[in-house]
């Protein structure tokens, strides 16, 4: 009963106003969505790029200390 006193005071002219402000705001909900997918995709870019210079970094220093080592027990047999 309450529902049909509600639907006789809105007009046609309401509901087309209130269905467009409901796709506006699906459309900015949808720009929001990009604008996060696009943010976590740089992040997880940025993060692979920093775990590969990190794994050549590790390996370099491995080298050198192996260098360092090798150097030393030279030392020590002569």
């Amino acid at each position: 009963m309450h529902w049909t006193l509600l639907l006789a005071q809105v007009s046609a002219g309401d509901i087309a106003r209130e269905i467009a402000r409901l796709q506006r705001n699906f459309e900015f909900l949808g720009y929001g969505f990009w604008a996060a997918w696009l943010v976590l995709i740089i992040f997880v870019l940025t993060m692979v790029s920093r775990e590969r210079r990190l794994k050549r970094e590790i390996a370099s220093l491995k080298a050198m200390l192996e260098d360092r080592q090798n150097i030393l027990e030279d030392g020590q047999k002569k």
